[in-house]
């Protein structure tokens, strides 16, 4: 990434974020940064500082903004975790591939004015997840937590 080029300054996630599940609630989301000072973060070349904070609430939806669907059996998807410059947390869900294929995983496209932070990836084995409803921990469920400097530009493999 070169901020030379980008008049906007850029937006990118300073320092890990410490995404995990939640502590008291398994819906919820963690961020407890591995200093314990929460994380920093910069939207449009501005800095922005989101302290640790235990069980948020996910609120999920597709980059278009509509509600999102319940992830089908034996897929994986991307969840993009998000800051706005008020510390609000919002998650948009990627486009799931089945788990057997030989697809790649693509992250959705952060919002405007949003901060990416990290990702959950989940992936399902013969049930189905819906985020914000279903627990992190639910059976057959893989939940990974990943903190983000920006949003990779290359996919991931399955």
């Amino acid at each position: 990434m070169n901020l030379n080029d980008d008049p906007r300054g850029g937006t990118f996630c300073l320092s890990k974020a410490g995404l995990k599940i939640g502590n008291s609630d398994a819906k919820d989301v963690d961020i407890a940064a591995p200093n314990g000072a929460g994380v920093d973060f910069v939207i449009n070349g501005v800095l922005y500082h989101k302290a640790d904070a235990a069980d948020i609430p996910v609120v999920v939806t597709n980059e278009d903004g509509t509600t999102v669907d319940t992830q089908a059996a034996d897929t994986t998807c991307i969840y993009l975790v998000q800051l706005d410059s008020s510390g609000n947390l919002t998650t948009l869900k990627g486009e799931e591939v089945l788990t057997a294929s030989a697809d790649v995983v693509r992250f959705p496209t952060p919002s405007a004015s949003k901060c990416a932070i990290g990702y959950i990836r989940i992936d399902t084995d013969g049930v189905t997840f819906l985020c914000g409803t279903d627990d992190f921990s639910k059976a057959s469920v893989t939940d990974v937590y990943v903190d983000l400097f920006s949003v990779p530009v290359v996919p991931l493999s399955v």
